[in-house]
């Protein structure tokens, strides 16, 4: 009997190893080879100035449910709620044939906060480790864009925002477009506070419903204004708010509904060089944006803050290995099949 126990402690001691195993190596990438996938995206942004503001956007659309990959499987990036998302799938997937060590949803948010560095906005720590759940989200999570301003509320509330952290996410609609519009048509290619600007001017051109809707709300009102006459404010709140939005990486394998905050991950583990404090909600807070030169990989959980610049340089090694893509103006209609030239394995 005692035998039978025995073994099934040690299976169980096993499963238990290798699903942590599992769980470590989909999160080897070292230092090195994150900051080569970087320097990849900014190259790719530099020919393309619709592909920033969508791989900011994809990581809204992926993490909802908790990020984890589901946004590029065939059921589910072609839902209506993921409208003007398709053609990041093409740029993005051969990544993960080149370098093996990322998962969807790492590189997902790994591409969008490398664009909002080179969209001109604030650092935000980025967390690695997602897993993949190979299983699409269920369908009618995403906030459509057309429901109103109480019912945004009380999705956000389900998954642990309050409506100041739905003002502050809102100024993502400083760039990129929604169904083909500019959101802030002339400068969408800029993250900033002009978005904020705009509702108190009453120029709301390409702005949503609830864009709109913010200045109905005397406190949503007061921090629309706030800022919109202090961008500083905003980068501070949005890279913290965004922050810990993506970094809900822990629940996504078993969540069959909005991924509450409470089941984020603390951090234990940094590869970073730059003091690392946790805030009061457990997220890790990167105070410095220096880069690591650790060859160390990076563990489950360790912040990383993407070192982009709006500059399109980068090493000539990356340049030849990496061509950058053909520019295209405006939004993207028809990717090429190979936006990232060798990328694709043969």
């Amino acid at each position: 009997m005692k035998c039978v126990a025995d073994k099934r402690m040690l299976a169980f001691v096993l499963f238990v190893l290798g699903a942590s195993l599992a769980a470590v190596a989909r999160a080897q990438c070292s230092p090195e080879t994150i900051s080569q996938m970087e320097s990849i995206f900014v190259q790719n942004f530099s020919q393309n100035q619709a592909l920033a503001p969508m791989c900011l956007h994809s990581a809204f659309h992926d993490c909802w449910n908790g990020c984890n990959g589901a946004l590029f499987m065939p059921e589910e990036i072609d839902r209506p709620e993921n409208a003007g998302l398709p053609p990041l799938k093409p740029y993005l997937m051969p990544f993960t044939s080149q370098f093996p060590c990322i998962s969807v949803a790492d590189l997902i948010n790994s591409c969008a906060v490398t664009a909002l560095k080179f969209l001109n906005g604030p650092d935000v720590p980025v967390y690695y480790g997602r897993l993949d759940r190979n299983v699409p989200d269920p369908t009618g999570l995403i906030p459509e864009p057309t429901m109103s301003l109480s019912a945004l509320i009380a999705a956000f509330n389900a998954i642990g925002f309050s409506k100041e952290d739905v003002v502050t996410l809102s100024g993502a609609h400083s760039v990129g477009v929604c169904h083909g519009v500019p959101m802030c048509p002339g400068h969408n290619t800029s993250f900033g506070n002009h978005y904020y600007q705009e509702l108190i001017e009453g120029d709301l051109s390409g702005k949503l419903p609830t864009d709109v809707e913010l200045l109905e709300d005397n406190t949503m009102r007061s921090l629309v204004q706030q800022y919109a006459s202090d961008n500083s404010q905003f980068f501070s709140d949005f890279s913290r708010v965004f922050g810990k939005y993506i970094s809900r990486i822990h629940c996504n394998q078993t969540s069959t509904g909005p991924c509450p905050l409470e089941d984020i991950g603390d951090s234990t583990t940094s590869t970073s060089t730059s003091s690392t404090t946790t805030s009061s909600s457990g997220i890790p807070v990167v105070s410095s944006t220096s880069s690591s030169t650790s060859s160390s990989p990076i563990i489950i959980g360790s912040p990383i803050v993407i070192s982009g610049s709006s500059s399109s340089s980068s090493s000539s090694s990356s340049s030849s290995l990496f061509p950058p893509v053909p520019p295209i103006s405006g939004p993207i209609s028809n990717p090429p099949s190979n936006p990232g030239g060798p990328i694709i394995a043969a």
